[in-house]
C-alpha cells in the first residue's frame, strides 16, 4: 500500500456531523459511598451516530458530560477494579457508578481512598491505547511514558536478543530483569533467563495498562527494582459482545484480533484471538505470531467471586542483522502459556484475593539452542479499612521457577535449574489529617540462592490547596541474580548478589483551572550491586561491581481547551554517573487529539536525545524526531474505519545501532462491535 494512494483516503474520511446530547452527571463512589476522585471515566454511545468522550472525575468524584443516551461507560481508578456499565437513563441526581476495591494494589493506593494526590502510577485504557496507534503493549509504554525506552529492529516484532529490551529511567537491562511484567497479576518472566518476551505481551486481551515508575519491590520483590508494567484484561459488562478489529498496511504488516465476551448474570466468559504479521522493511526481517485467551468467571455470593484465566501465545522472529553485517536465517522461534486462578472478597471494611498462578514456555534459536521453562506461584492478600482514616494490607506470595536448557548442535546440555522465593509484606496507608496522608510498607524476601532480603518504602502526600498537592517517597528496589547469571551463560557465576536500590522522588501537582492539569517528578537513584560482565570470552567473568547514581526530571501537562479536544506533553531528563546502554538523556512525546463526533483525529510524535549503544556513553545513536497521525472515523454504532501514517516526516534513524528503520509506512483497517 503506498502513501501517495493512502493519504486522499485518509482525508477523505474526515467529515463531522454534530449529534444531538443531553448534560448527564456521574458520581462515582467506592464501597462506603465516599466519592472518588480522579477516576477515568470513558462513555461510549451505542446509537447510530457513535461518540467517544473521556474525563476525570472532580474531587467530589463528579463528572458531568453531553452524551447520547444509551451509553457504554467504563470507570478506571488505582486500587479499584474496572467497571463496565450500560447506562439508558439519567436522573435529577445524577447517575451513581460504584467500584469495588481491587484485589492487587500498588503502593500508591493511598490516595485512592483518602483523596486525590499526585503518583507515580499512570493508567491508560484500551480506548485510549487504540487512538494512540501503538502495535503492542511495550510501544503503548513507550508512548505513554517520556522517561520509557524501548529497542526494536523493525516495524514489528522484537525477538530474543538485544531488541525489545526497555529502560524506564535508565534502569531495566538488556535484558530486561530490572523491570517486571504483570499478567493479570501474574508475574511474567521467562523461568531461566529471567526477563519478559515483549512479543507476547500484544493489545488482543488488553483492558488497562499500569506503569509504576520507581521500586515496586515491596508488593512484587525481585525484579521490580525499576518499575512494573501491571496488564489487566477484558472483563465483559451485562450482555454478549464480539469485536473484530483488523489492519493491513506497508511491508505486508496486518494485525488482526478478535474478542467474544458476555455477562449472564452472576457468570461471565471472554474469548480472545488475535494474529499479526510483517514481511519487515529489510530481506529476511519477517514476523508472525498468534495468541488467545480465555477466561471464565462467577459471582458465588455479593461478596466473593472466582475466575480462571488462561494464555498462550506463539511467535516467529527472523533478524536480519545489522546493515554492515547482515544475516540469513537467523531465526527464532517461542511459545508461552500461562493460567491464573483467582478467589476474590470484596466487604465493606476488607477486600483481598487468594491466586494461584503457573507460567511456561520453550525456546527454539537457529544456533541449536533448545530451552523449557515454568513457573508455579501463589499469592494471598487482603486490606483491612480499620478506621475511615486507616488502611492495613497484608499479604505472602511465594513462586518457584526455572527449567533446563541445550544446544544441539554442540551437544552441550547446560542442565535444569530451579529457584524457590518466599515473601510476606505489609502496607499501611493512614490519612493524619484532611491535608496529609501517610503511607508505608515492608517486605521480607527470602530466595533459596541470595538469602533474605528486607524492602521498606516510606511516602507522604500533602495538599497545599484545592487543586495543588505534593508528595515524597523513599523505597528500596531489589533484583535477585537470574538462573542464566548464575549457572548457565556467558560465564556462570553462583556467587553473585542481589542488585539493589534506593529510590527518592517528589511530584507535585497542578490544577489551577479545570482546562488544565499538570505534574512534576523529580526523583534520585542510588544503584549498586550492579551485575556486569568483565574480561571477554572465554574469560569473562560476572561481577557485583556496577553501580550507579540516576537523577532525573519528569514533567508532564495535558491542556484541554474545549471538550472534545485535548493536548498532551510530556519531558523527561536523565543524568546517570553510569549511562545504561539505550537510556535517552532527553525524550519529549507530545500528541493532539480531537473528537470531531464523527471522526476522532489524533497526531502525535516523540524527539528522542542523545543515546549511546556501548556503556560508558560510547557508541552514539542518532537522535531523531518522528510525528504520526491517526483517523479513525465511525460510520454507525457498530462499525468504524481507521487510517494510520507512521514516520510521517520520512526520517532516517535507528533504535537499535545499524538497524535502520522503516520510513513513512501506513496502514488502515476497520473495527466491527456488537
Amino acid at each position: 500500500m503506498s502513501l501517495r494512494t493512502f493519504l486522499p483516503v485518509v482525508l477523505m474520511m474526515s467529515g463531522s456531523l454534530v449529534a444531538r446530547a443531553e448534560e448527564v452527571t456521574f458520581r462515582v463512589v467506592d464501597s462506603q459511598n465516599a466519592a472518588v476522585p480522579r477516576a477515568s471515566i470513558e462513555i461510549r454511545s451505542i446509537n447510530r451516530n457513535p461518540t467517544v468522550f473521556s474525563g476525570v472525575t472532580n474531587p467530589q468524584g463528579i463528572l458531568t458530560v453531553k452524551a447520547d443516551l444509551p451509553v457504554e461507560v467504563q470507570v478506571t481508578a488505582p486500587g479499584f477494579e474496572t467497571l463496565n456499565e450500560n447506562v439508558k437513563d439519567s436522573s435529577p441526581n445524577g447517575v451513581v457508578l460504584r467500584l469495588t476495591p481491587a484485589a492487587v494494589h500498588t503502593r500508591i493506593d493511598v490516595i485512592v481512598h483518602s483523596g486525590p494526590g499526585p503518583d507515580t502510577t499512570v493508567e491508560q485504557s484500551a480506548l485510549e491505547i487504540n487512538r494512540s496507534g501503538a502495535r503492542t503493549v511495550f510501544g503503548a509504554v513507550e508512548q505513554l511514558i517520556p522517561s520509557a525506552y524501548v529497542t526494536r529492529m523493525g516495524i514489528l516484532g522484537f525477538g530474543v536478543g538485544q531488541s525489545g529490551s526497555m529502560t524506564l529511567r535508565g534502569i531495566g537491562g538488556s535484558p530486561t530483569t530490572e523491570l517486571l511484567v504483570v499478567v493479570d497479576g501474574r508475574p511474567d518472566f521467562m523461568g531461566l533467563m529471567g526477563h519478559p518476551l515483549p512479543d507476547f505481551y500484544t493489545l488482543t486481551d488488553v483492558a488497562t495498562l499500569q506503569v509504576t515508575e520507581g521500586p515496586a519491590s515491596v508488593l512484587y520483590g525481585s525484579n521490580a527494582m525499576g518499575g512494573v508494567i501491571d496488564i489487566k484484561p477484558t472483563r465483559p459488562s451485562e450482555g454478549v459482545h464480539t469485536d473484530l478489529r483488523t489492519s493491513l498496511g506497508s511491508y505486508y504488516t496486518g494485525q488482526y484480533r478478535l474478542a467474544n465476551g458476555a455477562r449472564f448474570g452472576r457468570w461471565f466468559y471472554n474469548l480472545t484471538a488475535g494474529l499479526e504479521h510483517t514481511n519487515g522493511a529489510r530481506p529476511n526481517s519477517a514476523f508472525r505470531d498468534q495468541d488467545g485467551t480465555l477466561a471464565v468467571g462467577v459471582d458465588l455470593s455479593s461478596r466473593w467471586r472466582t475466575s480462571v484465566e488462561g494464555r498462550y501465545g506463539h511467535f516467529f522472529m527472523d533478524d536480519p542483522g545489522t546493515v554492515s553485517n547482515p544475516f540469513v536465517q537467523h531465526w527464532s522461534t517461542v511459545g508461552r502459556g500461562g493460567f491464573t486462578w483467582d478467589l476474590d472478597n470484596a466487604g465493606g471494611r476488607t477486600w483481598g484475593m487468594a491466586r494461584v498462578y503457573s507460567s511456561f514456555g520453550h525456546n527454539m534459536i537457529y544456533d541449536g539452542f533448545r530451552s523449557v521453562d515454568n513457573s508455579v506461584g501463589a499469592r494471598i492478600q487482603q486490606s483491612f479499612l480499620v478506621t475511615p482514616q486507616l488502611t492495613v494490607e497484608a499479604g505472602s506470595d511465594l513462586i518457584r521457577y526455572g527449567g533446563s536448557a541445550r544446544n544441539i548442535s554442540s551437544h552441550f546440555d547446560y542442565g535444569e535449574f530451579h529457584l524457590n522465593d518466599y515473601a510476606g509484606f505489609s502496607t499501611v496507608r493512614y490519612a493524619a489529617t484532611r491535608k496529609l496522608l501517610l503511607n508505608a510498607g515492608l517486605r521480607y524476601d527470602d530466595n533459596s540462592h541470595s538469602g533474605g532480603i528486607v524492602v521498606p518504602e516510606f511516602g507522604a502526600t500533602y495538599r497545599l490547596a484545592e487543586n495543588y498537592v505534593v508528595s515524597a517517597s523513599v523505597s528500596r528496589g531489589f533484583r535477585n541474580p537470574t538462573i542464566r547469571e548464575l549457572y548457565l551463560f556467558p560465564a556462570p557465576t553462583p556467587n553473585l548478589r542481589p542488585e539493589k536500590m534506593w529510590n527518592y522522588q517528589a511530584t507535585l501537582q497542578v490544577h489551577p483551572i479545570p482546562k488544565v492539569l499538570a505534574w512534576v517528578t523529580g526523583y534520585y537513584d542510588s544503584i549498586n550491586n550492579l551485575i556486569v560482565a568483565t574480561g571477554y570470552y572465554p574469560n569473562m567473568v560476572m561481577q557485583n561491581a556496577g553501580a550507579a547514581v540516576n537523577k532525573g526530571l519528569e514533567a508532564h501537562a495535558r491542556w484541554r481547551p474545549v471538550q472534545n479536544a485535548s493536548f498532551d506533553v510530556a519531558y523527561a531528563y536523565l543524568h546517570s554517573t553510569n549511562l545504561a546502554p539505550y537510556s535517552p538523556q532527553n525524550r519529549l512525546i507530545y500528541s493532539l487529539d480531537l473528537d470531531v463526533k464523527r471522526a476522532f483525529f489524533s497526531i502525535g510524535g516523540n524527539t528522542v536525545g542523545r543515546t549511546y549503544s556501548g556503556v560508558h556513553e560510547t557508541s552514539p545513536v542518532g537522535q531523531y524526531t518522528l510525528a504520526n497521525i491517526r483517523l479513525t472515523v465511525p460510520v454507525n454504532g457498530y462499525l468504524s474505519f481507521f487510517a494510520i501514517v507512521d514516520n510521517l516526516l520520512n526520517r532516517r534513524y535507528e533504535v537499535l545501532a545499524g538497524y535502520p528503520m522503516p520510513g513513512t509506512n501506513a496502514a488502515g483497517g476497520f473495527d466491527l462491535t456488537f
